[in-house]
């Protein structure tokens, strides 16, 4: 088990300079009125680890308003043995675009080696309305799961996206042009798409047959059962076909759009097209049809289950974040969410508004924000 024993932050979002040390390892409560800074807070916790942070902000975004003072969040993270880490994250003075990672003075170049260090897992009220947002949203969510799972997938998703781009715009100024595209060149980026999709497409679908089974293998009788399916043709595809004849199929479907997608200036299939859905199973209904606080509901049994998943990967669980958490839950729903997360045994950070919603997790600790500071 890690957890942060303290946390400073300087010139980031709503916050000058603030800090605080002899963090628990178990329940830490921030409490303020809305438009404090408590997700600010959290954000800045889920940037020590992979990836860009709950609000998938750009670097830029986080620096403060008033301060010049490039922004940064340090933390101490502790692990089971009494080793602590000193974890720094920023933004570069220079390439303002860029994120500085240290630990212990030491630069961290790769992402996938902050998630040795430090891994956290959230659910947010900007995540509440998933089910109706669009298939973007969805699948941005999915593929932060199967990021979390497998550090690797980044690296796929970025070499697929710039492939994408870069044929598209080949398509799009001959079209413009009337001319013909470079065919070599198409060829080359959709050989590249190709075997990329399949990449990206098997992680998707190992990542959601196995939190499938985590979902499937435990009884929740506060939140309900979830059936997670894939919409996307390859990944269709690669559940009734071997890798190498998608990839096959892919590339001759890229070959087939080349005309269309530069009329359209779209890339009209592809994994970039994937939708991820849920049916709340008792139910038989699909979460886009329930109420808002059955969406809730289902939404933390799948954060729940990718918690027990990362926990199975790695060997010890990641760090909880729950951002008012309490909004669309009621007492007895709250009161059972609070006992399955106390048998993850980690650090676990929530916010409210009030002290009262958490009065039936013990030996909390609880830390107020007020004027732009984090205070006992």
């Amino acid at each position: 088990m890690t957890y942060i024993s303290s946390l400073s932050l300087t010139a980031f979002r709503s916050y000058d300079a603030t800090s605080v040390d002899d963090l628990d390892d178990t329940f830490i409560v921030l409490i303020g009125e809305n438009g404090v800074g408590k997700t600010n807070a959290l954000e800045a916790v889920s940037i020590l680890s992979p990836g860009r942070g709950l609000r998938s902000a750009p670097v830029a975004q986080c620096q403060s308003n008033i301060l010049q003072t490039p922004w940064v969040v340090s933390a101490s993270i502790a692990d089971a043995d009494g080793y602590h880490t000193r974890l720094g994250v920023g933004i570069d003075p220079i390439k303002i675009n860029k994120k500085i990672i240290r630990a212990n003075g030491t630069p961290v170049k790769n992402q996938e080696d902050l998630g040795d260090i430090l891994r956290t897992v959230w659910l947010t009220p900007q995540m509440d309305g998933l089910f109706l947002q669009s298939s973007a949203e969805r699948r941005r969510f999915f593929d932060r799961l199967v990021t979390s799972f497998d550090g690797s997938h980044t690296g796929r998703m970025t070499r697929y996206d710039k492939a994408m781009r870069e044929r598209l715009n080949l398509l799009k100024n001959a079209h413009e042009k009337g001319a013909k595209a470079d065919t070599v060149w198409l060829d080359a980026l959709e050989n590249i798409m190709a075997e990329t999709s399949i990449a990206i497409a098997a992680a998707r679908i190992e990542t959601k047959n196995k939190l499938q089974n985590v979902i499937f293998s435990e009884t929740l009788s506060d939140f309900p059962s979830a059936l997670i399916t894939l919409n996307g043709s390859i990944e269709t595809a690669l559940e009734n076909k071997s890798a190498l004849s998608v990839e096959d199929l892919a590339r001759d479907q890229f070959l087939s759009m080349r005309l269309a997608d530069g009329q359209t200036g779209r890339t009209n299939f592809g994994i970039q097209r994937t939708d991820m859905s849920v049916t709340y199973i008792d139910k038989n209904v699909n979460a886009a049809l329930c109420s808002t606080g059955e969406q809730k509901a289902l939404l933390t049994t799948i954060i729940l289950a990718h918690a027990r998943m990362v926990s199975a990967r790695y060997g010890h669980p990641p760090l909880l974040l729950f951002d008012e958490i309490a909004a669309h839950f009621d007492e007895r729903r709250r009161c059972a969410l609070f006992e399955l997360l106390t048998a993850f045994k980690t650090q676990i950070w929530l916010s409210g508004q009030n002290n009262n919603q958490f009065d039936s997790i013990k030996d909390a600790q609880i830390l107020t924000i007020k004027d732009n500071k984090i205070l006992r």
